[in-house]
């Protein structure tokens, strides 16, 4: 490649020699166009595979470019482009991947000081995640571009940050590290969610780029949601301790206890993070009336200082809490141990709930307190209302999914009838097996098959529909951006054509297919 300003001549020249790309004259071409460098002239000639490529270019002023700096960014991005374009076969939507690819060149090339980007991005690992990134999610790519530029680009040029899972106590450290003492609540809160949002993304990706399988995937976003609710419960306490009554209110016992995906180690790309508050009241000392008021404003503190960047997701959903949205956003342990109870005012939906009971942070005695509440009566001699179960998986079909449309966690043999049968089994077996207890859907079917309640036959069924059900529900979130619209799109349309690329299935039949034998599977397991 070389760049040079021929005497006497008032635009600089760029040549380029290497193997025909195809993409790169539209990518660099559009690329140039968001930057300060405009393309006067342009000559392409191939010969036996070999593209020879002359551009004519200038900045703004319409005069040559002279800066060593601006020649080099020139010289930078058009090695970048070939080479982007060379990896181009590997995203799995072409048109996309180039679209976006030419928005961050352009975005970079806009402004001067940013041209170490470019040689960063130079690196074969660095771009082939780029690759991948860019044909998978518009929605994450965008958030990425538009809005988190300068918190995670790191993240992309960080190839061994990418390659390797981050375990709960370094990531504690760094959170740790990034949080200023000295700085004013608010700040420590942006801190906070600029930590989350850059692990998220780091996580999403090593999830879109087959870095990770899914299971450790929901893992690692399970560990970072577990440290980031712990560090926004702390600063929760320094804003209620503001307004804390005398005593010592603020050494009650409390905890946070997960529900849900999060309690089963389970998120998801687009998971929300349920949960309930608990505290001992029985050690207030008889300021009742003052207490509930210090924990409520604990709970609402706690609750601003996780900002959900999309709905849905990392949103702080405490709905499941005893009697929902119409009851206390913390619980005094007294009252959680009379609403889950055989004359408690729980609903038989909320028994399920409860199975994914997992404390997460605050007093680690007072978790255990709520786990054996929760096995007293989950587990108890109660029977199981398999109608019931039913009767609300009927209703979630009737009233939750579209007419004419088929919803991957609603319709009838969606993700719901597997989740719903191995919780009831677990409350059916685990009252004499501790083992089948697990918060976790596979564990709790290994537990299942090792204890006899399931043959060997059906425990497989029932991984395998799971599996796929997850990893579908995964995809749609990935490719729409949206974590609540699960229905899954018409067979034929392009989107069913691309969800199909991104579970890496042949094609769209095959797509078309595997839905159908999973949910057919799914919706039977009723009548087991």
């Amino acid at each position: 490649m070389l760049v040079d300003n021929p005497a006497g001549s008032d635009h600089t020249r760029l040549e380029l020699h290497s193997a025909d790309v195809p993409g790169f004259l539209f990518a660099f071409t559009n690329a140039l166009a968001g930057s300060t460098v405009d393309i006067r002239q342009a000559s392409v000639e191939t010969v036996n595979g070999q593209a020879r490529d002359l551009f004519w270019v200038t900045g703004r002023d319409g005069r040559p470019l002279t800066s060593p700096d601006r020649i080099q960014e020139l010289r930078v991005a058009a090695v970048l482009v070939k080479q982007f374009t060379y990896l181009l076969p590997r995203s799995p939507e072409l048109a996309q991947a180039l679209r976006q690819f030419r928005g961050l060149l352009g975005q970079i090339l806009a402004k001067p000081e940013r041209a170490r980007d470019l040689t960063n991005l130079q690196s074969p690992e660095v771009l082939e995640t780029l690759a991948g990134l860019m044909g998978v999610s518009r929605f994450l790519w965008e958030d990425f571009l538009r809005l988190q530029h300068e918190n995670l680009y790191p993240v992309v040029v960080d190839v061994s940050g990418l390659n390797a899972a981050v375990s709960k106590a370094p990531l504690t450290e760094t959170l740790s590290a990034g949080l200023d003492p000295t700085a004013p609540i608010p700040e420590r809160i942006a801190q906070l969610n600029r930590f989350k949002d850059r692990e998220m993304f780091r996580i999403d990706l090593r999830h879109i780029t087959d870095k990770t399988s899914f299971p450790s995937f929901s893992e690692e976003l399970t560990t970072l949601a577990e440290v980031v609710v712990a560090a926004a419960a702390h600063l929760a306490l320094e804003t209620t301790g503001d307004v804390a009554p005398p005593g010592a209110l603020a050494d009650i016992p409390w905890s946070i206890a997960a529900l849900g995906k999060f309690g089963g180690s389970e998120l998801g790309f687009g998971s929300d993070i349920e949960l309930i508050f608990v505290y001992d009241g029985a050690l207030n000392n008889g300021v009742d009336n003052r207490l509930h008021g210090y924990f409520e404003s604990f709970v609402r503190a706690f609750e601003a200082s996780i900002h959900a960047r999309q709905n849905g997701v990392f949103e702080i959903d405490l709905r499941l809490r005893p009697h929902g949205s119409a009851g206390a956003l913390a619980v005094p342990l007294d009252a959680f141990r009379s609403y889950y109870s055989p004359n408690g005012d729980a609903q038989p939906f909320e028994r399920l709930a409860l199975v994914k009971l997992r404390p997460v942070a605050g007093d680690p005695i007072l978790g255990a307190t709520l786990l054996a509440i929760r096995d007293a009566w989950v587990y108890s001699s109660l029977p199981v209302d398999l109608d019931d179960m039913r009767g609300l998986r009927q209703r979630q079909a009737d009233e939750l999914v579209p007419p004419g449309e088929v919803n991957a966690k609603y319709s009838p043999g969606g993700l719901g009838d597997v989740e719903y049968y191995v919780q009831s089994q677990q409350i059916r077996w685990g009252r004499r097996n501790p083992r089948v207890r697990a918060t976790n859907t596979l564990d709790a079917i290994a537990g299942l098959a090792a204890e006899g309640a399931l043959d060997a036959a059906r425990a497989e069924g029932l991984i395998a529909c799971y599996s796929f059900l997850r990893q579908l529900i995964d995809a749609l979130r990935v490719v729409r951006g949206n974590a609540k619209d699960l229905n899954i799109p018409a067979i034929g349309s392009n989107e069913f054509n691309y969800l199909a690329q991104r579970l890496q299935l042949s094609s769209a039949d095959a797509l078309e297919a595997a839905i159908a034998a999973r949910m057919s599977q799914s919706a039977s397991v009723w009548d087991w």
